[in-house]
């Protein structure tokens, strides 16, 4: 086994063709996909440079076996690449590798280290390897949720049973409300990115108020754009002639399509109107898989009634007193939260 750490552009372009290899092998995410993962260097972190890059790769010859997507930060912590607008990280991992092998190694390799680790699913590899791992000064906690949903073929709104006569008659509502307007997705395959429409309404919405002067920025726009180019991503509008009035960017794997960012007039239900019909369009033919990402929001759940599940975080210390800093931290921190909820409320 032999394990090497990529710290440049260079290397980290030259592990493309496998890494593909690996990603398609497991149930990941696009958020494990390489395009994710090198661009969101390229174009994000790379611009600090105080990070640094530390992807972990591991060969058994010349066959790789393992990828961990990590970066150094300024405060020394190794963590998942674009790890805060990654709704879920994850180590890469073939089905064959030793796992107790490899954990065993980071045991060792991490001791001089801290680790932090966000957006883990309970079936994730990392989340895993760390529960079930022999780590000293570690802490594992629920962190947020996330919610998706299967729809079988055309069952999609009328049809599912889930859905009871009153979210349906919503959803007929909202349908009726827009009518006059028009829904399209946009792919690689056949459309070119909409980079002016986007720069309009991400005007729009800073303008209204619905969103902040630094959001949609331009490097996050060369990573969606990149995600495009690479068909990792579709891009559901919804216009009114030559207006447009709602944008979705969904990442796409096979089936299954995962609500990323969205812009959007301050219009009443036009987010939801654009999340209706690209849902009705996508499972027409065929059995999918909604992704409505992190966050346990209302409107997604009061309207789509998904299954919702929790993520974890995993933190790996230096020595017991830094665990023991962070723990006594965040249950104050949890406390206080909860006071200020019972008095808002």
């Amino acid at each position: 086994m032999k394990v090497s750490i990529i710290s440049d552009l260079a290397g980290f372009k030259r592990i493309k063709e496998d890494w593909g290899s690996l990603f398609e092998r497991g149930e990941y995410s696009i958020f494990q996909s390489f395009e994710f993962s090198y661009y969101s260097w390229k174009f994000e972190l790379s611009k600090n440079h105080q990070n640094h890059l530390h992807v972990i790769e591991v060969r058994v010859k010349s066959l790789l076996v393992a990828l961990f997507p990590l970066y150094i930060d300024p405060f020394k912590r190794l963590r998942y690449i674009n790890d805060k607008h990654a709704d879920f990280c994850d180590f890469l991992i073939h089905d064959n590798f030793d796992v107790e092998l490899m954990s065993s190694y980071l045991s060792r390799y991490i001791s001089s280290k801290s680790l932090y680790l966000i957006n883990l699913k309970e079936d994730s590899v990392a989340y895993n390897l760390f529960r079930r791992g022999k780590f000293n000064n570690y802490y594992i906690q629920s962190f947020q949720k996330y919610s998706d949903l299967i729809f079988p073929r055309g069952s999609f709104p009328d049809r599912y049973d889930r859905y009871k006569s009153k979210n349906k008659a919503v959803f007929r509502r909202i349908k009726r409300v827009h009518h006059d307007k028009s829904h399209i997705i946009l792919s690689r395959e056949s459309d070119d990115f909409p980079l002016k429409d986007i720069l309009i309404l991400k005007e729009r919405m800073i303008k209204s108020g619905l969103r902040g002067p630094s959001f949609l920025g331009n490097d996050r726009l060369m990573l969606i754009e990149e995600l495009f180019n690479s068909n990792r991503l579709v891009i559901s509008i919804i216009h009114k002639d030559v207006d447009v009035h709602a944008i979705s960017f969904i990442l796409k794997k096979s089936n299954e399509y995962l609500f990323w960012i969205s812009l959007f007039d301050n219009i009443k239900m036009i987010h939801i109107y654009n999340y209706i019909l690209f849902i009705q369009a996508v499972s027409n033919d065929s059995k999918v898989c909604i992704n409505f990402g992190r966050g346990a929001y209302d409107y997604k759940l009061t309207n789509f009634k998904p299954d919702v599940k929790l993520l974890f975080t995993v933190f790996v210390f230096q020595n017991k007193l830094q665990r023991i800093i962070f723990v006594s931290y965040s249950k104050v921190k949890m406390i206080i939260r909860k006071f200020y909820m019972a008095i808002k409320t």
